[in-house]
């Protein structure tokens, strides 16, 4: 097992190459793949603003201690993809935050960004623990 190390986090190198040729790309193009997600990972701000989106009944339910691991750098996006889910709550509201960039998991952040790379996700630890919240916004 090949690991690597990035903002004092180690990832698991072989099994992300991996993920890559199980998405279609050969060897060659992994390794490049992989480069260019760690790239964007070291190049990332110290503080990001991240968005997320709640489905619940009641503002009143969303756990602000723990708001969830996983958020979108893109609004934009994320509003478009999420119009027509339907999931647990029947209000939706959009979550902006603040994260420090240590609060990313990286090795969840680049997996995710190879099997879903039109997601912009980035992963946060620890269910968002730590994540300064902007706004609150019902959709």
């Amino acid at each position: 097992m090949k690991l690597l190390r990035i903002l004092n986090e180690t990832i698991n190198k072989k099994r992300l190459l991996k993920k890559l040729e199980e998405m279609g790309f050969d060897k060659e193009e992994s390794v490049s793949e992989l480069e260019n997600l760690i790239d964007y990972v070291n190049n990332l701000p110290e503080t990001i603003k991240l968005f997320r989106i709640l489905s619940v009944d009641d503002v009143e339910d969303i756990n602000k201690d723990e708001l969830g691991s996983h958020y979108s750098i893109s609004k934009k996006d994320l509003v478009s993809s999420h119009t027509y889910v339907s999931e647990f709550g029947e209000k939706k509201y959009l979550v902006s935050v603040e994260a420090p960039k240590k609060l990313i998991d990286i090795q969840s952040t680049i997996e995710n960004r190879i099997l879903y790379p039109n997601e912009l996700e980035i992963t946060l630890k620890n269910k968002g623990k730590g994540v300064k919240i902007l706004n609150i916004k019902k959709l």
